[in-house]
């Protein structure tokens, strides 16, 4: 099988360790180009790397390079005005999430994708960790054998902490940094005030892989329900009436990080906790308890120890070459907005009618 010509847009801190770097190693990739403003930066990253031609821009990536697909990793705001030039040349996508700001915008790029017939995988990495596989797979047996009963409740907890684990700097060459020329951040939805804005971008940009997460664990729709006003909790109610609670910024925590997920059954439960995100060769944990008449069992699958983002990088590759179901499409990326919009409202909603 030939190799897969990939592109990447943007060399910063999750340019280059995220993605780059886990691309890089694949044998079936071969890494032909990178457009990134920052000249010095992009030159010494693709030394780095083995990438073959730097372009100043996405366009005159596309123009000048074959390619079979590109990583385009920068802020979700300016998604609109480079993923539909990829999407519309028929070449194959990975962004980070979320998708968009707004959801008329993610609808198009879902459109588009489909239309071209490629493949447009949003960065959500916490579906590829062997433990989040292994305890969807868990949860969804039970509720079909009915070994522990009825799936009457899913709480998750997942405290502002330290994300990077403590990994090294990018590559830099202390360049600014740079954005588009002439091109502008998607605007919020109409609707929103500018307060609401901020809200709504610092939730989507933080709590948006557990919005995306939950829908994975249950493999089913679900709307929210209430938003406490602090901004603490979140609770929801999925398809099927299950009761759903997400634990924000309830506390923070330093150098190390909390990220948990508990699917509780009438005689039994499924315990998902996950690593820090740049936390590499680690997986997450998952433990399964169920009751008897007189006792409880316990019981831990040792899982390999494979990396997130290294695992979604090989998951897209895969994709590519043997046509699978994306892992993360981007019509699924859409109800993650849709959530986010619908917790916003609310959560001004009710600190409107606590005044």
């Amino acid at each position: 099988m030939e190799r897969l010509r990939f592109g990447f847009v943007g060399a910063g801190f999750m340019g280059q360790l995220a993605h780059i770097a886990n691309y890089s190693i694949l044998l079936d990739v071969e890494m032909v180009a990178l457009a990134e403003g920052r000249t010095k930066t992009a030159e010494a990253v693709a030394r780095r790397y083995g990438i073959a031609q730097v372009y100043p821009d996405h366009r005159a990536m596309l123009d000048d390079a074959e390619l079979d697909a590109v990583v385009a990793i920068m802020g979700f705001e300016f998604h609109h005005a480079v993923v539909p030039d990829i999407l519309e040349r028929g070449v194959h996508c990975l962004t980070e999430k979320p998708i968009s700001i707004k959801v008329e915008t993610a609808k198009r790029f879902a459109a588009l994708a489909k239309e071209a017939a490629v493949t447009y995988h949003i960065g959500y990495m916490k579906r590829c960790d062997p433990a989040s596989v292994r305890a969807k797979a868990q949860i969804g047996e039970s509720r079909s054998t009915g070994e522990y009963g009825k799936l009457r409740y899913l709480r998750v907890s997942m405290p502002p902490g330290d994300w990077t684990a403590g990994i090294e700097p990018p590559i830099s060459c202390d360049e600014p940094a740079l954005t588009y020329t002439g091109v502008t951040p998607e605007p919020a939805p109409d609707w929103m005030s500018q307060d609401t804005v901020a809200t709504y971008v610092s939730f989507v940009n933080y709590y948006i892989h557990q919005v995306n997460l939950i829908r994975y664990l249950l493999g089913e729709d679900y709307t929210v329900r209430y938003a406490e006003p602090s901004g603490v909790v979140l609770t929801a109610e999925s398809a099927s009436g299950i009761p759903i609670v997400l634990e924000m910024a309830a506390y923070e925590v330093q150098h190390e990080w909390e990220e948990f997920y508990t699917a509780c059954f009438e005689r039994g439960k499924v315990e998902l906790s996950l690593p820090a995100p740049m936390a590499r060769q680690r997986a997450g944990e998952v433990r399964f308890y169920k009751g008897g008449e007189h006792d409880g069992v316990y019981e831990k699958p040792a899982l390999p120890q494979r990396w997130s983002m290294a695992e979604q990088a090989r998951i897209f590759v895969e994709t590519i070459q043997k046509g699978k179901p994306c892992l993360s499409p981007a019509e699924d990326a859409v109800k993650d907005l849709e959530i986010a919009e619908q917790y916003v409202k609310l959560l001004y909603e009710t600190r409107h009618s606590a005044t």
